[in-house]
């Protein structure tokens, strides 16, 4: 499917923000995401696939999780570029050096939406492996969205509440359309080369939803069971109180 007129300028016009990181990224210190999983001519793989490309992943601070200031630019920076043609999953799958600690790092990711419909929902899952090998990530392993800390500088601009316990996090209530979007979250990646069975390398899988899925269905449940935080991304606020059903964010 062609990219559609209005879509193709907001999602591959280069940024001044991006283009300051990918020129850093040439002059950046190794970190602890090395490099990222070439799929053909794409980085990422997925019945969802336009397009990905991951133009710059920036480290100049290793071990630092925790460090960052909210709302404040990291010194770890990765950035993402990806067109769904399709409704269903894009796996991007980073390699990771061993540096005997964890590093959090702040993605900046643009989404183009160009697969017709609109989008109610847009879910994140950490784990290992891509397409029918992925396994998602689990408590305890220390690879997760910043939880519970949530030192993150959170942003999105199509959704107005997230839910995440660690290993997934959803954007809801809000509507994405034709075009793209930019969402901003963090990651801490500890040393997953070190874990049974020892993975080099972990797998960001990212989904959009259109109706409510069985997946999304059993993670809302999951949020409204207590075990998710939620996060208010209109105000830049967060809560680390458990969510519940009648929980909604200040508006």
């Amino acid at each position: 499917m062609a990219s559609s007129l209005a879509a193709r300028p907001r999602a591959w016009a280069c940024s001044l923000t991006a283009c300051i990181i990918a020129a850093l990224a040439v002059a950046a210190s190794a970190g602890v995401i090395s490099g990222v999983t070439q799929f053909g001519p794409h980085a990422g793989t997925g019945s969802g696939l336009g397009a990905v490309f991951v133009p710059a992943v920036v480290t100049t601070a290793l071990n630092n999780d925790d460090g960052p200031t909210p709302e404040a630019f990291d010194d770890n920076i990765v950035v993402p570029i990806k067109r769904f043609d399709f409704n269903g999953y894009i796996d991007i799958e980073f390699a990771v050096t061993p540096s005997g600690g964890v590093t959090e790092y702040q993605f900046f990711e643009s989404i183009d939406n160009n697969t017709g419909a609109n989008w109610n929902g847009y879910l994140m899952i950490l784990g290992y492996g891509v397409g029918p090998d992925f396994v998602g990530s689990t408590g305890g392993d220390g690879l997760d969205f910043d939880v519970p800390d949530l030192n993150w500088g959170l942003a999105t601009s199509a959704f107005a509440e997230i839910l995440t316990d660690g290993d997934w996090m959803l954007f809801a209530v809000g509507v994405q359309g034709t075009g793209a979007e930019r969402i901003r979250f963090r990651i801490d990646v500890p040393d997953v080369s070190r874990l049974s069975p020892g993975f080099g390398h972990f797998t960001l899988r990212q989904i959009p939803s259109i109706v409510p899925e069985p997946t999304t269905l059993a993670i809302v449940c999951l949020a409204i069971a207590g075990t998710a935080i939620r996060a208010c991304s209109r105000t830049g606020q967060q809560s680390e109180q458990a969510a519940t059903p009648t929980s909604s964010c200040s508006r």
